[in-house]
């Protein structure tokens, strides 16, 4: 169907339309938007109301209309509609804890990929902050969860050609790589070394051709290591706790991709610096244990931290780049600062891109 390109074009006939795919008999005759929440995807919280409630699981009082509602929303278009179609064709498969979907669905004459999700602070979710570091039990617990859907997908043939996520791709190939060689340009990596985010760490770290050499070698040692679905995004901005502690997920960004990926990713990302460097070797093996738990055969502790400690260089060049349209400089500030303490601490510099 034709997707909304501007909030007032969530009208009631078009929500009707949209929600009858999963509540059959459903009918909106009011559409209350409640607010707005630009950002990379625009979130708006809505009120519907309802002549007839169909049928299918109960409506909740508000929504959340997530889609490329913002200026910039045409360059993102492939970002849309992979995350529509984690909670399309990832979501009733994979355990990832993650909001409940009433509509996923894209428009291909437009840039416009949509989701109707279950609106998080009704249930009132503590939301996660990339300027507030979380405590290593709290990490501990989110990576037994990682460690859990990892395993569901380990080296699975569904990857591969004609399976059922032989759609997703890896983080150094397609789309992806058009994306990080925009910001490898000369003038605009200057632009970010420019910014607080580059005074944030060590002047090694400032040469676009180091950091292009060290992407080319994480692509090619992820395009030899088992791969498993990860999430994408785990930075704290993307995670929320449940009421009773339950970690959560949201803003998905699915990679095929092998687990120090995200591992690193996430774990960089969550820690105060302090705690990174005491705990990070504990929580790799809390991460491992996890995976046998789940019946994997993870890599032994020495391989892992290897990984572990090459993996660095890619979070370091997201925050290093990453827009204040999509994170403020605050947070882009704090993440890259943990990423070049983790660097500098680990040796990444020397183990990738020589």
């Amino acid at each position: 169907m034709r997707l909304p390109l501007k909030p007032e074009e969530i009208t009631p006939q078009w929500l009707t339309e949209a929600l009858r795919e999963r509540h059959p008999g459903l009918a909106v005759t009011r559409v209350d938007i409640l607010n707005i929440l630009p950002g990379t995807s625009t979130k708006i919280r809505i009120r519907p109301t309802l002549a007839t409630r169909g049928t299918g699981p109960p409506l909740p009082e508000t929504l959340i209309v997530k889609g490329g509602f913002e200026d910039h929303s045409p360059s993102l278009a492939p970002m849309y509609l992979t995350e529509m179609r984690f909670y399309r064709d990832v979501q009733p498969h994979i355990d990832l804890p993650s909001p409940s979907c009433h509509f996923a669905g894209t428009d291909f004459d437009s840039h416009q990929s949509i989701v109707i999700m279950e609106d998080l602070a009704a249930r009132e979710v503590r939301f996660c902050h990339g300027q507030r570091p979380q405590t290593p039990d709290e990490v501990a617990r989110r990576l037994t969860v990682m460690a859990r859907y990892h395993a569901q997908t380990w080296n699975s043939h569904e990857f591969e050609a004609g399976g059922r996520f032989d759609w997703i791709s890896g983080r150094h190939e397609g789309w992806s790589v058009v994306y990080q060689n925009r910001y490898l340009e000369p003038a605009v990596w200057q632009s970010c070394m420019e910014a607080p985010r580059g005074a944030a760490v060590s002047s090694v770290f400032h040469d676009p051709r180091w950091m292009a050499a060290a992407l080319r070698d994480l692509g090619e040692i992820h395009r030899r290591s088992p791969p498993c679905l990860c999430h994408g995004d785990t930075h704290l901005g993307n995670l929320h706790v449940d009421a009773d502690g339950s970690p959560g997920f949201f803003d998905a960004q699915v990679a095929r991709a092998p687990w120090q990926f995200e591992v690193t990713y996430h774990l960089i990302c969550a820690l105060d610096l302090r705690d990174r460097r005491s705990q990070e070797r504990a929580l790799l093996r809390h991460y491992l244990d996890a995976l046998r738990g789940e019946g994997i055969d993870p890599p032994d502790e020495q391989r892992a931290f290897e990984a572990y400690r090459r993996e660095v260089a890619y979070g370091l060049f997201i925050f290093l780049i990453n827009e204040t349209r999509f994170q403020t400089e605050a947070v882009n500030t704090a993440y890259t600062a943990r990423f070049g303490a983790a660097a500098l601490d680990l040796g990444t510099h020397e183990m990738v891109g020589r």
